[in-house]
């Protein structure tokens, strides 16, 4: 399972058991604008407990030259609440230009523009993208792993 974390929205991605394809699944709306990062939405809660994910793939928004900002801050806080409420493993990815690669496929999927602009959809991507990079990284019949 893959989450790009959003203040608004989280996008979600998911894997097939043989895990070599990467799904969008949607996105999980944040309990409120400005909740803190450990304000877990039951929703996403719930689906972890559906899913029963052997870990959880966060995308870390880290600046171009590497360093980690506040962004990339609350995301880890997130990442240390959902594995403490779900007990599953979190792994942090490297998310640098993960939403424009989103609209850039999303584009090239010729869809009609009310689609393409459906909220969450370029989140939802993005969490796609991410687990399908570290679906290759790790091979598809690799245990789940810290990244390569």
């Amino acid at each position: 399972m893959a989450l790009d974390y959003g203040r608004r929205r989280i996008g979600v991605a998911v894997t097939d058991p043989t895990r070599t394809i990467a799904t969008p699944r949607g996105v999980i709306e944040r309990p409120k604008r400005g909740a803190p990062a450990a304000a877990l939405p039951r929703t996403l809660t719930a689906l972890v407990a559906e899913i029963g994910p052997a870990a959880i793939l966060i995308g870390i928004p880290f600046a171009m030259d590497g360093t980690a900002g506040t962004m990339a801050e609350e995301v880890r806080a997130f990442a240390r609440a959902l594995g403490e409420a779900t007990g599953v493993r979190t792994i942090e990815w490297d998310e640098r230009l993960s939403t424009a690669r989103a609209e850039r496929e999303i584009l090239a999927m010729n869809l009609p523009q009310a689609k393409r602009r459906q909220k969450g959809r370029t989140d939802e991507m993005a969490a796609a993208l991410m687990l399908s990079a570290y679906l290759r990284g790790v091979g598809a019949g690799d245990a789940v792993g810290e990244r390569p």
